[in-house]
């Protein structure tokens, strides 16, 4: 009976843990890929995306700050260093660039748009793995690349990670979708919909940048 017991309980934490093990990994598939948006979304989006490299590009603050929402504002990366830092605010000024002594450039876009996986920057040979102005909307992003940032100012620079800069993080960053323009003035910005609209929630000025 013992036996019989012991045999019981060892098949019930078995099949638990292969359960557990299951729903985590379906739970980290959940958090990286996106339901695919329809053609209606993916109009909207090309619109949004287009609209602010072309602001971007001219450095014309009222078209650029349309795409951003007053409630949102845009949060901004960039390296003062060897870490990436970011920085909240309403809106773009660009003759008041953050950090100031790194200008907003013009990007000189020549690319139309495209949907597919992101290029990657290979500092070594300083080269993209491929060129292009590209979204990939099969991925979301999940409070990743802000909450990294967080938690290594938490605990180096005693920068608390409270609840507003908790809010800041999942406005700028979750469910936003990142987009990337490689040209030889790079630029790298999120979208996400917000109240049925969607906006530039985020500029990262730190990624493809290797002199720290």
């Amino acid at each position: 009976m013992k036996k019989i017991l012991l045999l019981a309980l060892a098949c019930g934490l078995t099949f638990s843990a292969c359960n557990q093990k299951t729903s985590k990994e379906t739970a980290t598939t959940a958090d990286t890929t996106a339901a695919p948006l329809a053609q209606t979304e993916i109009n909207n989006i090309s619109e949004v995306i287009t609209r602010f490299v072309r602001a971007y590009d001219s450095q014309d603050n009222a078209k650029a700050n349309a795409l951003i929402h007053p409630e949102l504002g845009i949060t901004i990366i960039y390296r003062p260093g060897a870490s990436d830092r970011f920085v909240h605010v309403d809106s773009l000024d660009f003759q008041k660039s953050i950090p100031e002594y790194y200008p907003y450039s013009k990007v000189e876009n020549s690319y139309a748009l495209t949907f597919g996986s992101l290029p990657t920057y290979d500092c070594g040979t300083e080269k993209w793995s491929k060129e292009g102005l590209i979204c990939d909307t099969t991925a979301s992003q999940q409070t990743s690349i802000l909450t990294s940032i967080a938690q290594f100012e938490a605990e180096f620079d005693a920068v608390a990670l409270d609840d507003k800069r908790k809010t800041i993080i999942s406005n700028a960053e979750e469910n936003s979708y990142r987009v990337i323009l490689t040209t030889s003035n790079p630029l790298v910005f999120h979208v996400k919909q917000y109240q049925g609209a969607w906006y530039v929630t985020l500029l990262d000025r730190a990624y493809a940048g290797c002199d720290a």
